[in-house]
């Protein structure tokens, strides 16, 4: 459940100049989708996209993408002002739930190797560094993968 006053729902079409607009703010030049490129993922197979709302604005998303029992975090985007207020930490909780839920057992994502908020904020929600990939964000600017499995849903003897 999010914390208080921030509420979670599914993404829009007309939510997308807000989502542009959120992960050019968040990201350097190099690093940030282009139009098309976060068009062509919102509109990809198996996409999930999720926003926070805080009094009527969108203060963040996480954009996934699932294939079979695997779910890549696109994308989880917190404007500045509303970070450390559980925004991302809500947004991130909901789309595990939600992979789970749809059999997904591993949730991986690419971070800067210079991003250290980031990969703290990683590995404190039980993400671990499975490898680095060179120049993933351009030249010289590497990125690490990372990667944590999702809690199985098991069901009850007896139970559908």
């Amino acid at each position: 459940m999010p914390s208080s006053g921030i509420i979670l729902r599914p993404c829009r079409s007309s939510d997308f100049e807000t989502l542009f607009t959120i992960d050019q703010s968040c990201f350097s030049k190099t690093i940030a989708y282009g139009r098309s490129e976060l068009k062509r993922y919102l509109n990809s197979d198996g996409a999930y996209c999720l926003v926070a709302e805080l009094s009527g604005t969108i203060a963040g998303f996480i954009l996934t993408q699932r294939s079979a029992e695997l779910a890549h975090i696109i994308t989880l985007d917190v404007l500045e002002a509303y970070r450390r207020k559980s925004v991302g930490s809500s947004l991130l909780d909901a789309a595990e739930r939600e992979a789970a839920s749809r059999g997904v057992t591993l949730m991986y994502l690419e971070t800067a190797t210079t991003n250290k908020a980031a990969i703290a904020l990683w590995k404190s929600r039980g993400y671990r560094e499975t490898g680095t990939i060179e120049n993933f964000y351009g030249r010289a600017q590497h990125a690490f993968e990372m990667q944590k499995l999702l809690a199985r849903k098991s069901k009850v003897k007896g139970c559908p």
